[in-house]
């Protein structure tokens, strides 16, 4: 697990969202970010996915095996299909309202796959619900519209395991051109939104136990890190410390109590 596990009505929430798009004469897609379920596509199958990266150059097996997907959200009676609660703990579902078709939001979506910043091209991992607040963030406006499109709404899966709704403007414009540029401060901007994920996994590589309370880890790590925020530490410095802070906070505090804030005294 990557997030908190789903809220017991994640699947009654999702039902209501898809009545609610039906009721506004639209549809609602799931997007689903298939790189924490490899091969999730084959699975699906029946369900007709979109798969994102099918379009990329040199698109093969491998490629799809990971591809974000797209596909239209089951009826309220079958959302409790095995592969949907199998998400469950994965940063990996959003739920898109739109009336554009899914084709049109497919192809929306597959020219954000990649994007150009500091001169290179790199994977553009917006359906990763962990990343996708940040990034939304720092888009320009012009920026967002292209992304959401007309979207009459966009709820994505929390780390806290609750569905969260984006600022979508609602009025969207044409699909971006592709790739799409990112500013120099845009970039670094999501370099550092991921920098606890990514000291999470170090963290959990060194035996750490990162993954049987992820929101809380991930609490204790981004507030070790914002405390040293300026300091002139390497990163083998900074694993160390978030490293120490880990350890002192998980054994202050065992798992399903809060943990002490760095900010209190001892």
């Amino acid at each position: 697990m990557l997030t908190a596990l789903y809220a017991d009505d994640w699947l009654v929430q999702l039902a209501t969202l898809e009545r609610a798009a039906r009721q506004a004469q639209a549809q609602l897609y799931l997007l689903l970010d298939s790189a924490f379920l490899p091969g999730l596509h084959r699975k699906l199958a029946a369900l007709s996915p979109s798969l994102l990266f099918e379009s990329l150059p040199g698109c093969d097996e491998a490629t799809r095996d990971v591809s974000p997907l797209l596909l239209a959200c089951p009826a309220a009676d079958a959302l409790a299909a095995p592969w949907l609660a199998r998400c469950s703990g994965w940063p990996m579902l959003s739920a898109i309202a739109t009336r554009e078709s899914q084709a049109e939001l497919a192809a929306r979506l597959a020219a954000w796959c990649i994007v150009e910043g500091e001169g290179q091209r790199f994977n553009f991992r917006f359906p990763d619900t962990r990343r996708l607040p940040a990034i939304f963030s720092a888009l320009t406006p012009v920026q967002q519209a292209q992304l959401a499109g007309p979207a009459l709404g966009w709820s994505l899966m929390g780390r806290d395991g609750h569905w969260q709704a984006l600022p979508v403007p609602g009025a969207g414009s044409g699909p971006a051109e592709r790739p799409v540029a990112l500013s120099d401060s845009q970039f670094a901007t999501l370099v550092g939104d991921s920098e606890t994920d990514e000291m999470l996994e170090r963290l959990q590589g060194q035996g750490h136990q990162c993954r049987q309370d992820p929101q809380r880890a991930y609490r204790i790590v981004a507030e070790a890190l914002a405390a040293v925020a300026g300091e002139q530490l390497d990163s083998y410095a900074k694993l160390a410390w978030c490293a120490r802070q880990l350890a002192a906070q998980q054994a202050a505090a065992p798992p399903g109590q809060p943990a002490r804030s760095m900010a209190e005294p001892r």
